[in-house]
């Protein structure tokens, strides 16, 4: 049976020949691992385990695991040292430009709005002129 820190050899999958710990164990067929591969539940028989065990807590974070795998002597991915990295970057602040874009916005909706005060102000115009046939007989007499 597998158990918590053994190192092991994907034997299956698009990982197939990557090297993984088995982070916690979910039942006999399955076992949660991580290291050079994602953090997934894994089939007990698509891993080959190696002699080698490491000391890690049941359920260990990436990071923890990664290291222990660096001092075990493993090479670690690079594009997971990439992702460590990108973590810790402080984010960058946006851009200024949004508020030219919304003054924008707000300045074609003024103009929009204008355009339709003007038409109904033409249509009320309009529509004074404008009486029934009756009214407009009442004026001629």
């Amino acid at each position: 049976m597998m158990e918590i820190g053994r190192v092991c050899m994907k034997t299956a999958g698009r990982e197939r020949g990557k090297i993984c710990v088995v982070v916690d164990v979910l039942d006999e067929n399955f076992v949660l691992i991580d290291g050079n591969v994602r953090r997934r539940r894994c089939n007990v028989d698509h891993l080959e385990p190696t002699p080698k065990k490491l000391d890690i807590s049941k359920g260990a974070r990436t990071e923890t695991v990664l290291k222990a795998l660096e001092e075990a002597g493993y090479e670690i991915e690079p594009w997971k040292l990439r992702r460590k990295e990108k973590a810790k970057e402080p984010k960058k602040e946006k851009p200024k430009a949004k508020k030219k874009v919304k003054e924008e916005k707000a300045k074609k909706k003024a103009k929009k709005k204008a355009k339709k005060e003007e038409e109904k102000a033409k249509k009320a115009k309009k529509s004074k002129g404008k009486g029934s046939k009756k009214q407009k007989q009442s004026k001629k007499k």
